[in-house]
């Protein structure tokens, strides 16, 4: 990893509106942030995953959107948030409760005033009870990061906490790992012929525009790909799934993605190892035959958040 990676890291916080802290650790944390059994989350929160409770606080701030990276290790969680669209948090904690669902408060990471000021939230905290934390581990997406504010003290955002396969520099997360959400974007599906002979539509490529001028789009087309994202500086990678997490009925799945390097040594996406595609909407292929001389392509609108994670080396 170099500084030149870092810099564009400042650079699309920047452009998201989101001003950069430096890491605080409290008291305990280790001095170099990891631990032989540490474990790494990432979550991508928004304002429409939000569940309001019916005759409850107000709940889902619909301009707020909000990136989080999560370290367990022995009894403590370090955190490092990034928010935006949202007025200073009242505070930020893991809770119970799957896609959909709310539960109870497992873990309170911050409040304010003592973060949530700038735009970022970072730091550590002490967890006494060690089997939310072996469930935290051995199932993630049954719990919730949420975000509230004064004016939604039901929850302003909220994302489900992912695993990942990344180790990451927790000390810089919010400089080299970046969120990029699908500003413009179609899933592409082409009228293809079925083992059986029958024709149904199969991938064929992808077309979207992601936040900080990221292209994405098949890097030959067809249902191999692979999956390829380009940024304007002309760091690339492409993508080779390894988990699919279905999103409900309407949407194509949640993926994490391994990620190889197709582009420029340096810049936004130099050092990109781990890709999730989160909060998917839409996008799923038409259901059914389909008569490539009459259809031969479709092309379905799609949102989602993409989360690029870099495990090189930290920055020294």
């Amino acid at each position: 990893m170099n500084i030149k990676r870092m810099a564009a890291g400042v650079s699309a916080l920047a452009a998201l509106g989101i001003a950069v802290a430096g890491p605080a650790v409290s008291a305990g944390a280790a001095a170099d942030g990891t631990g032989t059994d540490a474990a790494y989350f990432a979550v991508s929160l928004n304002g429409g995953n939000e569940v309001p409770t019916p005759g409850g606080p107000a709940a889902g701030d619909k301009d707020g959107t909000a990136v989080a990276y999560l370290q367990v290790s022995g009894d403590e969680i370090r955190f490092a948030a990034a928010f935006k669209g949202i007025a200073a948090p009242a505070t930020g904690t893991i809770q119970a409760g799957a896609k959909g669902e709310n539960g109870a408060v497992e873990v309170t990471l911050f409040t304010a005033p003592a973060y949530g000021n700038n735009g970022t939230a970072t730091g550590t905290v002490r967890v006494k009870d060690a089997q939310f934390l072996a469930d935290l581990k051995a199932n993630p997406r049954a719990f919730h990061l949420d975000i509230a504010t004064p004016e939604f003290p039901g929850g302003a955002v909220r994302g489900q906490v992912n695993g990942i396969r990344s180790t990451l520099d927790m000390d810089h997360a919010l400089q080299r790992d970046t969120k990029a959400s699908v500003t413009q974007g179609v899933q592409i599906y082409a009228c293809t012929v079925q083992p059986d002979g029958s024709f149904a539509f199969t991938q064929d490529n992808v077309r979207a525009t992601l936040d900080n001028g990221i292209s994405h789009f098949f890097a030959n087309p067809g249902p191999a790909g692979p999956p390829e994202w380009l940024a304007r500086d002309r760091s690339a990678v492409t993508g080779k799934v390894l988990a699919r997490t279905p999103n409900g009925t309407g949407n194509i799945a949640e993926l994490d993605l391994a990620a190889t390097q197709a582009g420029r040594p340096f810049g936004l996406l130099a050092g990109t190892d781990e890709i999730l595609r989160l909060n998917t909407v839409g996008g799923v292929a038409p259901s059914g035959p389909c008569d490539p001389a009459a259809q031969a392509r479709v092309e379905v609108p799609y949102r989602a958040d993409y989360v690029f994670l870099d495990s090189t080396q930290p920055i020294v």
